[in-house]
């Protein structure tokens, strides 16, 4: 499908505008590397870039961006950085890290991580401004590869594409089984600690392939995205009294295939971006039914995240290992036309580098 031309300009005509650092990505039990540098206002937006090889998070601001001596476009030395292992040992691999505003009376920003590997997974949320713990819990089953807050109910609503597999079995030609939501009480209420799950009978949270949750704002439903299909919820109840209702809008589509990565888009709320093994998808969802608008091919694209300037990151693998490579590309966004590299920093890793997921931290 070709490109809308509105959404084409509107991307290109506003890349100038200002981003809006929002503070640092700092470690709970870990440390930071070291302290972020202050940021000034300045166009461009900043990214945290999931380095699965090395159990590490990045963020870097796209003003940093320079050509190096090759003559090659890549980042500049990270702002900040986060480790999910101790004492600088490589951890579980973070799949997902979203910035939300708690609904706590303080309208403080916390980060949201998600993670780990095939056997264990893992959530950890800490206060944006100082990088204080806030919740977190280990021992996940799904493989947790993307998290959401839903600030009216006070949850924090989990998916990854295992666990559950006799409950939603895959689609005809598909053998791999798996996949569900996990749901537990956000840490609003002042106390820090063990996040309190939520019981949820098997085969209601059962959902194939879940790899992207997102809130959505204006309709007041929750799209869980994965596998074929992209379904709406409403949320019933509060904290951990919460639960998920199915609501009347899904997409089942083989444009979907190995949906991977779903996001909110901050400039036009009407559309939620997706991604497939072969495509970028925007979703209208502005109606009372939601439908793919168009696409954009991209091979092994694994995640797509449009700024609120127009611009958007994206990234793919082509090393062939599910995961990513060490490159971020770009959309609408002037002089970025090719991969960006992101270099390894002494110190920060041991292996090549592996970016699974460029985030939004301008949130």
């Amino acid at each position: 499908m070709g490109l809308n031309r509105r959404q084409l300009l509107r991307g290109s005509l506003a890349v100038g505008a200002a981003a809006l650092p929002v503070g640092a990505l700092a470690a709970p039990a870990y440390g930071v590397v070291h302290k972020p540098r202050a940021q000034a206002r300045r166009a461009g937006f900043n990214l945290a870039l999931l380095d699965v090889a090395n159990g590490i998070i990045t963020n870097h601001h796209t003003g940093d961006i320079h050509t190096n001596t090759k003559g090659e476009k890549e980042f500049g030395n990270p702002w900040a950085t986060f480790r999910t292992g101790k004492d600088g040992a490589v951890g579980w691999d973070p799949l997902e890290l979203k910035v939300r505003t708690l609904d706590n009376g303080k309208g403080e920003k916390a980060f949201l991580i998600c993670g780990g590997d095939s056997t264990e997974g893992h959530v950890t949320i800490h206060r944006n401004s100082d990088g204080a713990p806030l919740g977190w819990v280990s021992g996940l089953t799904n493989f947790p590869h993307s998290l959401e807050y839903v600030p009216e109910h006070e949850v924090i609503i989990v998916v990854g594409p295992r666990g559950l597999g006799q409950y939603d079995p895959p689609p005809r030609g598909e053998s791999e089984p798996g996949g569900c939501y996990e749901m537990y009480a956000a840490p609003t209420g002042g106390s820090v600690g063990p996040l309190k799950k939520i019981p949820i009978a098997d085969k209601d949270r059962a959902f194939w392939k879940a790899h992207g949750v997102v809130w959505d704002r204006d309709k007041k439903l929750v799209w869980i995205y994965g596998g074929n299909k992209l379904r709406s919820y409403k949320v019933i109840g509060k904290g951990e009294g919460a639960r998920l209702e199915r609501a009347n809008i899904e997409i089942v589509s083989d444009l979907f295939k190995n949906g991977h990565d779903l996001q909110p888009d901050p400039l036009e709320p009407e559309y939620l971006w997706a991604t497939s093994s072969t495509e970028i998808l925007q979703i209208n969802k502005a109606g009372g039914y939601a439908f793919i608008q168009w696409s954009i091919p991209a091979k092994s694209v694994k995640s797509f995240a449009r700024d609120r300037s127009g611009s958007a990151a994206w990234t793919a693998d082509t090393l062939g290992n599910k995961y990513g490579d060490d490159k971020v590309r770009f959309m609408w966004y002037p002089d970025m036309t090719g991969p960006v590299t992101v270099p390894a920093v002494s110190g920060e890793t041991t292996k090549p580098k592996v970016i699974y997921k460029a985030r939004l931290l301008d949130i």
